[in-house]
């Protein structure tokens, strides 16, 4: 079930959220620009790890899936065909530092995507669905390659604990059909899973380091059929899964919107709760590498009707990896949920502001960070 807040005209965002793994699948968009990318991530039960995979039809931070935007849009070239610059992305962190990271982009004959059943395989990396009348579960195979002749491998599940709240309505109405073509369509297909796998380093002489993992997660999937860089100007998300309660927020802003949007999401007793919320932030910096941020965040949400309660959800931002263009962190979270408890967790939280995705001069820089033909990056 899912409960939705009434926006008026001045209201609606250019975000479109919703929860379906019918929608899971790729759509095969073939405007120029147009993307798509399935997203996992998990925290272990002990803290320590966060886990991140990505799998991108089109890679929006590729320099050569800019160059093609560009091209186009000036009709010096092509417009490039579904799915022409795929990649994987991998990173593990472990105590607030990356322990195991893999950036690799793809031929496009190298991505294999199912449009009738969440499927995708990239390289030799790819994820399935399985699921019957009773669960569903994410089956996820990693092979790429490192630095130093090393080789990333794993083998990882996630089980699905809560999602997929718009099924009944997915039976009924294909979402793919009344997706609106100047809009972002964000599915939050499983904002709760239990997570379990192990991700194995590999080193050229056949010696394994493996890394056993167990703990909570999320998946979501996002698509849009026009170019990121010349439409979004920020973006802020994050998710955190406290004892009973995952919480999924979003701060969100295109270039013809004069104000952000934000929005709290409450997965709770198997209900979702979608909450117009108020976004404050504290002791902000500027990284070294000119984005803006604030180290202290405040999400709240005032009740909306009876059964609602105010919610409030504070983090603390610890940095853990950064670009021209993105951040992320692994955040101290605190949820006030109206109960008098304070329930504390460890969140995954981010910052994309595209607009630097075009300039050129930075292509080089984000390229040395990107591998490629199955070859790992230059830089780490």
């Amino acid at each position: 079930m899912i409960e939705e807040p009434i926006k008026t005209k001045a209201e609606r965002s250019r975000l479109h959220a919703h929860s379906s793994i019918r929608d899971d699948v790729w759509h095969r968009d073939h405007q120029a620009g147009a993307y798509e990318w399935w997203y996992f991530d998990a925290i272990s039960d002990d803290g320590r790890d966060a886990l991140v995979v990505i799998f991108l039809a089109n890679f929006v931070f590729s320099p050569r899936y800019n160059r093609a935007i560009a091209e186009s849009s000036r009709g010096t070239g092509l417009t490039p065909p579904p799915a022409k610059f795929p990649a994987v992305a991998v990173t593990l962190y472990r105590d607030g530092r990356p322990l195991v990271r893999s950036i690799s982009e793809y031929r496009s004959e190298e991505f294999t995507a199912r449009s009738d059943h969440p499927a995708c395989r990239i390289g030799h990396s790819g994820f399935r669905l399985e699921q019957d009348s009773r669960e569903a579960r994410y089956l996820i195979t990693l092979n790429a390659p490192l630095r130093r002749g090393r080789r990333l491998e794993g083998q990882f599940e996630w089980l699905v604990r809560s999602g997929d709240f718009n099924a009944d309505e997915s039976r009924n109405v294909n979402p793919t059909d009344q997706a609106d073509t100047a809009a972002h369509e964000w599915n939050l297909v499983a904002p709760r899973c239990d997570v379990s796998g192990t991700l194995d380093v590999v080193e050229p002489g056949g010696k394994t380091v493996k890394h056993i993992f167990s703990g909570s997660g999320y998946h979501d999937h996002n698509r849009d059929r026009r170019p990121l860089p010349v439409t979004i100007v920020e973006w802020q998300w994050g998710r955190a899964h406290f004892d009973d309660i995952t919480a999924v927020f979003y701060r969100y802003r295109e270039v013809s919107e004069q104000e952000s949007t934000t929005r709290l999401f409450i997965v709770r007793n198997d209900e979702l709760q979608v909450r117009k919320a108020q976004y404050a932030m504290k002791d902000e910096r500027r990284h070294y590498f000119g984005l803006r941020y604030a180290r202290d965040l405040q999400i709240a949400a005032e009740a909306e009707g009876r059964r609602c309660a105010n919610f409030k959800l504070n983090l603390r931002q610890h940095l853990v990896d950064s670009s021209f263009f993105y951040l992320r962190f692994v955040s101290e979270a605190m949820l006030d949920a109206g109960d008098g408890r304070t329930r504390r967790a460890i969140a995954i939280t981010e910052h994309l502001a595209p607009r630097a995705l075009r300039w050129r001069w930075l292509w080089w820089l984000t390229d040395m960070r990107i591998g490629r033909n199955d070859q790992a990056s230059f830089l780490p």
